[in-house]
């Protein structure tokens, strides 16, 4: 599990709503601090902490899966089930299935942590995970060698939360690599270089 990550989500508390950047940088700071607040969970099985929910944006299918028993190592159960739930929908399972980066997938749990922190109960909605080299090459806008070719980026968006607060937020997740605000309403979130742009 990432630590940083995972302190992030539990150290995290605002008291402004909606999301201020001044709010989550005073969060990020009791992090460097050392400080240890317990970690908020769902209410629908509050005795599970690793806990992702996705809903795809295309289909509305929800995945609420537990990808990790301890914080350090992988569940394979719910980690394969969210790899499913990030698949490229627009070609066979065979070829649209496959292993997500697992630090994708905590830098998404450490933003809904942070969001369940802050009282926003809704899943992360999956836009675009994984796409196969047809699919991304087919997507407008599509960078040519896209990090969602290697199951390293998700675009999505979280009901209730302005695209440039969620995007804020990302930008200042620990370990976080590119983060990119659409108006058209998704963020990208990828594990690659550090970087952030407005499309």
């Amino acid at each position: 599990m990432c630590r940083a990550c995972a302190s992030l989500a539990s150290a995290t508390n605002f008291s402004a709503e909606p999301l201020r950047r001044r709010a989550f940088l005073a969060g990020a700071s009791a992090i460097a601090l050392g400080l240890a607040i317990p970690i908020l969970r769902f209410p629908a099985r509050a005795e599970e902490e690793y806990v992702l929910w996705l809903r795809r944006a295309d289909t509305g299918e929800d995945t609420f899966e537990r990808f990790s028993l301890d914080g350090k190592s992988v569940y394979n159960r719910g980690y394969y089930r969210l790899c499913a739930a990030l698949r490229d929908n627009h070609v066979p399972p065979v070829r649209g299935d496959v292993y997500i980066s697992i630090r994708l997938i905590e830098l998404l749990w450490a933003v809904q942590q942070v969001l369940l922190n802050e009282g926003v109960h809704e899943p992360i909605v999956v836009h675009s995970g994984y796409r196969t080299p047809e699919t991304n090459a087919a997507t407008e806008g599509a960078a040519t060698n896209s990090l969602h070719m290697y199951g390293m980026a998700i675009d999505f968006d979280v009901p209730g939360v302005a695209i440039d607060e969620l995007a804020d937020l990302c930008w200042n997740c620990p370990g976080s690599g590119g983060v990119g605000s659409y108006a058209g309403g998704w963020v990208h979130l990828d594990t690659g270089e550090r970087r952030f742009w407005t499309g």
